[in-house]
């Protein structure tokens, strides 16, 4: 059988710690196939972001396009879109039947803001997909104090909360129309970027599959978990 193929969406990073190079990585290490479309292109070394420029809206669609006509697309990671245009002309396109997972990037870890319009455009991006928002993400998307089940009430089809912003024990939040569950880890005190990039990814893979959604965020948990211990020394 012939590796699944995932279509990410997200931005370029050229140091290579997140974005599509960090998506394509995700995807490769659990024996996938990514096809990358570039939604913004950022001027960005491993220290900081300095700027970005949205792509096209009308070249990403072109890309996307293409890609979901000639090849075996079985899943779509969305990560950084750019703008609002962007995330308008993206879920114009999103295909019925193929599960979607959308990690809504709205600023670098430095703060700099990768996003330009207002953040529900997001929440609209990941209706009737898994949306994967960090707590900041999460509050700028409901405007004020969030939780999962306060996302899931706003459209996506089931929301993975991500609690590595909060203080303690990191404590991932899954919300589905079926209810809760919280997954618990000791914090593994390793700097590394991209962490959201590879976890969405890696969860796309799992979908793309045919594995559950819940057995998905386990894995994907699993390989973020492996990716910061090797570099617990960096």
């Amino acid at each position: 059988m012939s590796a699944p193929c995932v279509l990410v969406l997200a931005g370029l990073d050229p140091s290579g710690g997140a974005g599509l190079l960090a998506d394509a990585e995700a995807i490769r290490a659990l024996g996938a196939t990514p096809l990358c479309v570039a939604t913004a292109l950022t001027v960005q070394t491993r220290r900081a972001l300095r700027r970005y420029q949205s792509v096209d809206s009308a070249l990403i669609a072109d890309c996307a396009r293409a890609l979901l006509e000639e090849e075996n697309v079985r899943a779509i990671k969305i990560g950084m879109v750019g703008n609002a245009a962007n995330a308008r002309a993206i879920r114009s396109l999103l295909p019925t039947g193929v599960p979607v997972v959308v990690d809504p990037v709205l600023a670098a870890s430095s703060g700099a803001p990768l996003f330009d319009g207002p953040a529900r455009a997001l929440l609209e991006l990941a209706s009737g997909a898994l949306l994967t928002p960090n707590m900041p993400e999460a509050q700028a998307l409901c405007g004020g104090p969030a939780d999962a089940e306060q996302l899931l009430r706003e459209g996506p089809q089931a929301v993975l909360l991500k609690g590595g912003h909060l203080e303690g024990t990191p404590v991932d939040v899954l919300a589905t129309r079926a209810g809760t569950e919280s997954f618990a880890a000791p914090r593994i005190a390793a700097r590394a970027r991209g962490t959201g990039c590879r976890l969405a990814s890696a969860i796309a893979v799992g979908l793309a599959r045919g594995v559950p959604l819940r057995d998905a965020v386990i894995a994907a948990r699993a390989l973020v978990r492996e990716y910061l211990r090797a570099h617990l020394s960096v």
